[in-house]
């Protein structure tokens, strides 16, 4: 059994073909969702990116649940939810991207935002790949971990959408 996280399988694992099928499945529905969401691609995209964006980040309320209760032998639910939060999150990154470039409406709340999510999804893969560099390795841990710049993010992301 794989222990280490640069062990992980970020592709999955089993068959290939099963991987691709369900993969390829994943994104139809997802632009589909999109598509017939709401009112129009705009908003079908802000929607999509909301659902990744929550899904992606249950993995860390579950850690800290299992931190709080000390459980026992489900690190290997914990590696698969690992990985479902690097590729959700790098998909609503992207998302989210398209959804910026589809909208006819910006403010700098929401720039902010979308660099802040950027960061902590470049980040992210930078912690996952071990960039080498000692001091680069620590600072991208700390800011990618720290909870005030995901808050920080998520205010823009309000405040731009006018909901303050």
């Amino acid at each position: 059994m794989k222990t280490g996280l640069q062990q992980l399988e970020l592709l999955g694992s089993g068959p290939l073909k099963n991987r691709i099928i369900f993969l390829g499945s994943f994104l139809l529905l997802g632009v589909l969702y999109a598509y017939n969401s709401d009112y129009n691609l705009a908003t079908g995209t802000g929607n999509l990116c909301i659902v990744l964006f929550l899904g992606a980040n249950i993995y860390f309320p579950a850690k800290r649940i299992r931190l709080y209760y000390n459980l026992k032998d489900v690190q290997p639910f914990f590696n698969k939810l690992l990985v479902w939060h690097i590729w959700l999150n790098t998909t609503s990154f992207v998302v989210a991207c398209i959804h910026c470039y589809v909208t006819l409406w910006s403010n700098t709340w929401l720039m902010v935002a979308l660099f802040v999510m950027g960061w902590l999804t470049v980040g992210g893969f930078l912690m996952w790949i071990k960039y080498p560099p000692a001091k680069v390795k620590k600072g991208v841990y700390i800011l990618h971990t720290q909870q005030i710049l995901f808050f920080m993010m998520v205010f823009a992301m309000l405040k731009g959408h006018y909901v303050f």
